[in-house]
């Protein structure tokens, strides 16, 4: 008794399904990617292995199944590689031959704590300290002498000052080169995080004032910088 040819209905469901179940496959580590990107909750280290890896699974799928090498040839596939890896060295060796190094030259994190004096002149978004509380300036203003007296903008009467919650802080640093630095606290109980692209990528220079709930020093903070090619972290010493 012959045998029967496989039925092609049965085949063409099957490998529907086969590349459906890829596509949300792919769906799903592309999500993956997306969160560990927004959340930050790993390492810069880690977060390139897990996005590297998951790249190279959705490469092979779409490569093996919906490029049809699968049921090719296998020198294609091999012929396809062979460009691949050549083009990837290429590019990567591009990349490090003009790329430079980046140096966290001066990274400095100090408590603003200047105290409230009669008579000084103070702009807009300056802090000050009286009595181990801090205020924050509400206008341009040459002090009075009482604290409490209240300055005249636009023919209004406002109060100068604001009282903050917090300890303001200002944080600087100092880099050589560099197209995104990363500043972030090393304690959870004082939270702060800074991400920024800097306009001119050499011989950058920066600085922000930001309210902390504690006290805190330059060892409380990590800065990481990232070129290019290079990622560094922490202050070159």
């Amino acid at each position: 008794m012959s045998g029967h040819a496989e039925d092609p209905v049965q085949e063409e469901s099957n490998r529907f399904f086969t590349f459906f179940n890829l596509s949300m496959l792919l769906v799903a580590i592309t999500g993956i990617e997306i969160v560990i990107i927004y959340v930050r909750s790993f390492e810069g280290l880690t977060i390139i292995t897990i996005l590297s890896v998951c790249s190279v699974i959705k490469f092979f799928g779409v490569m093996t199944w919906f490029m049809h090498l699968r049921w090719d040839k296998i020198l294609n596939t091999i012929l396809f590689l062979m460009g691949l890896v050549i083009a990837a060295f290429t590019f990567f060796a591009v990349i490090y031959m003009a790329d430079s190094t980046p140096v966290v030259e001066e990274f400095a994190v100090s408590p603003i704590e200047q105290e409230w004096k009669s008579g000084v002149d103070y702009k807009t978004g300056d802090y000050v300290k009286l009595d181990d509380v801090f205020y924050i300036s509400q206008a341009d203003h040459k002090s009075p002498e009482n604290f409490q007296a209240q300055i005249s903008i636009d023919n209004k009467q406002i109060s100068a000052w604001k009282k903050v919650e917090g300890i303001p802080h200002e944080i600087t640093w100092k880099v050589s080169t560099g197209d995104m630095i990363e500043i972030n606290s090393l304690k959870p109980e004082n939270p702060f995080f800074h991400l920024y692209h800097p306009t001119d990528t050499d011989n950058i220079e920066g600085s922000k004032i930001s309210l902390l709930t504690q006290n805190a020093a330059a060892e409380d903070f990590r800065i990481k910088v990232r070129s290019e090619a290079s990622w560094v972290d922490g202050l070159n010493q």
